[in-house]
Formats: C-alpha cells, sequence, structure tokens
C-alpha cells in the first residue's frame, strides 16, 4: 500500500505539536533571535496563540527569553532532539580541536558543557576509555550542584539568578562529599569565582575527581565550561594543582580567545 504523503495535514496531525516545531525551525543563522511580533508575522497565528507555544517552549528548556531585548532565541535542549543552538555549535566547533589537545596532553577524559536550569549540559566529550564510574554522552545532563563543570557555570550567574535558581530546589546527596545545604554551595560558589576554577572531588561519584575552567566569549560572558575528569587513583590532588589545572585553565583561555574574549 502506498502511503500518501502529498497533504500538509492529516487526521494524525497533533497540531499543538506542530505549531511547536515550526517555531523552533524559525530560528536560523540569520535569525538567532526573534521577537514575538516578528514570530506572530511568520507563523501567521494570532498572538495569544503564538505566546501559548512559546511560554511552553520556554518552560520546557527549548527557547530562551531574553530579559532585555525579549527577544527568544533556541535553548539547549534543542540538543537533546538532534537540532542544535546556533551559539552552542558554535563553541562546540570551536573547542573540539583544544578539547582533544588537552585530552592527550593529560591522558584523561575532557568535556564541554553548558548550564540548562540547574542541570549542565554535555555539548562534547573526548573520553578516556579508563575513566570509570558516571558514563556520559554528548546531550548527557547532569546536576550543576556536584560537578566541578556545573560549579563554574553556576558561579557565573548574577547573586539575584542564582537566588532564584536556588530557591526551593532540592540539593540530593550522590555521595557523603556532595553539597547538600544552600550555604554550603554558595560558600562553594564563591570560593569557585576566587580562584577561577572549580573542583569535583568525589562529589558525584566515589573515586571520581574532576577540574573545571570557565569558557567566555566576546562579550566577556562565561558560556561554557571545560573540565578533565578521571579516577581518584590517577588524578591525585598533587597532580591536579601541578598538572591538571594549569593545562586547563590555558584550555579554557585559548577557547575563549578564539571566541572573541580578551581579558581586561
Amino acid at each position: 500500500m502506498k502511503l500518501d504523503n502529498s497533504s500538509p495535514k492529516s487526521r494524525y496531525n497533533v497540531e499543538a505539536l506542530a505549531r511547536g516545531l515550526e517555531t523552533l525551525s524559525l530560528f536560523s543563522a540569520e535569525r538567532p533571535s526573534l521577537s514575538l511580533s516578528q514570530i506572530v508575522q511568520l507563523l501567521q497565528l494570532n498572538k495569544t496563540t503564538a505566546y501559548r507555544v512559546l511560554s511552553t517552549l520556554v518552560s520546557m528548556g527549548y527557547l530562551e527569553r531574553d530579559r532585555a531585548t525579549r527577544h527568544y532565541r533556541p535553548g539547549l535542549r534543542v540538543l537533546q532532539l538532534g537540532f542544535t543552538a546556533i551559539h552552542t555549535l558554535e563553541v562546540r566547533q570551536i573547542a573540539r580541536p583544544f578539547l582533544e589537545k588537552l585530552s592527550q596532553e593529560v591522558g584523561e577524559t575532557v568535556s564541554l558543557a553548558a548550564l540548562d536550569g540547574f542541570r549542565t549540559i554535555y555539548l562534547d566529550r573526548v573520553r578516556n576509555q579508563s575513566i570509570v564510574g558516571v558514563v556520559v554522552s554528548v546531550g548527557s545532563s547532569l546536576p550543576a550542584h556536584c560537578t566541578a563543570l556545573g560549579k563554574v557555570l553556576l558561579a557565573a550567574l548574577p547573586d539575584d539568578e542564582l537566588n532564584l535558581l536556588l530557591a526551593g530546589q532540592e540539593l540530593h546527596a550522590y555521595t557523603p562529599k556532595t553539597f547538600t545545604t544552600r550555604k554550603a554551595l554558595v560558600a562553594e560558589l564563591h570560593k569557585v569565582c576566587t580562584q577561577g576554577y572549580a573542583i569535583d572531588d568525589e562529589e558525584l561519584a566515589s573515586a571520581l575527581r574532576a577540574a573545571a575552567a570557565p569558557v567566555r566569549d566576546l562579550s566577556r560572558r562565561i558560556v561554557a565550561a571545560v573540565n578533565v575528569t578521571g579516577t581518584t587513583l590517577r588524578i591525585t590532588h598533587e597532580r591536579l594543582e601541578a598538572e591538571i589545572i594549569p593545562a586547563l585553565m590555558r584550555t579554557a583561555d585559548q577557547i575563549s580567545t578564539v571566541l572573541g574574549y580578551f581579558p581586561g
């Protein structure tokens, strides 16, 4: 039996889903962000319907709304659908050779991640086969409070935004070393800001240690973080200070420079 795909609509279509996907497809390299009125015009929808679709996509993390401009742009959750947020794709493409070089230099697993609410989304990963513990892949997410990547990204948030994010947030304990109180976590984030990097010392999984550093763009905004992770047997505290952190910081600075960041 031949399937008829000629008609744009059928009795099997889910109209709300179709509108959501049509909305996501509006964004491109030429249109990285759009206002509500622009979306209404492009989709030929009434304003109330368009706003309802946009609000749903924002609440689920597939779109983000800039508070200053009130424009919408793709969110990191789009990665998990197989699409790519334009800016994130740019960071990933630029960072890839630096991640590979860092992994070869230190002989450990290296990852690139960004923040999505209270979770870190893995954008890229160069894996050392010797790693044990938590296995993640591109598109995977982990709680931000117990990873070095997450702590770097949380520490970059303005105080009011961080407080709003932490309000009512349960800090689940994954190991005895996980930060489980808001006070302790905030103190840790202040430490991260001061030293310029974060350490996960068996906070996500026992026998797993990591360090992470921020990646900045032309606007000096922290848009991602890079980490080195491995077993506590391989990444000792001495090696962390003497080798891992210096190499990690150099790599994060190199990626930031290519993205247009210039300190001072």
